[in-house]
């Protein structure tokens, strides 16, 4: 049985992720932490130089959304949980790294991360289980996609822009 449970969310909402996360605690009686990993500079913001985006702002004002409909999911859940937001420190740490020292630093039995799509290449999220598994010796779960209505998509969606507009 596990009694800590930490599961891994981001800008692809991880819905998977924290559903599972939140069976298993539930199955367990386990206490629950959802982490936020937020790229200060994201592989996207060299695409918005050009348009003079204010990619600090827009990178926090994604952060919200992850965060907000996370505790959306969680209320829906009747489910408690910690909430952390970590900054990928300017070292060189990879977000795996920083998903892995957090399970670490709290004792989770349990890593609940997202299967998610694969990126360019085939690149991505596998490099972020990766870099995980090799990082601690905690137990790592992969979710698998959620089937999501494409209206949630569409809501979150909607969310983020209005979130650009504030």
């Amino acid at each position: 049985m596990y009694q800590h449970i930490l599961a891994a969310v981001g800008p692809g909402f991880s819905e998977a992720a924290l559903s599972t996360a939140i069976a298993r605690a539930r199955e367990s009686h386990a206490r629950l932490t959802v982490l936020h990993v937020i790229e200060t500079a994201p592989w996207w913001a060299g695409w918005q130089a050009d348009s003079l985006c204010d990619t600090p702002s827009l990178v926090n004002q994604l952060a919200l959304v992850v965060r907000r409909h996370s505790e959306k999911i969680l209320r829906r859940e009747g489910v408690d949980a910690d909430w952390q937001m970590r900054r990928l420190p300017e070292d060189g740490r990879s977000i795996g790294r920083v998903i892995a020292d957090t399970a670490n630093r709290l004792d989770a039995d349990l890593i609940v991360l997202g299967g998610g799509k694969r990126g360019l290449f085939g690149l991505g999220t596998s490099h972020v289980r990766n870099v995980v598994c090799r990082h601690t010796d905690r137990e790592v779960l992969i979710a698998t996609a959620s089937d999501a209505p494409k209206a949630r998509v569409s809501a979150l969606h909607g969310a983020l822009l209005q979130a650009r507009q504030a």
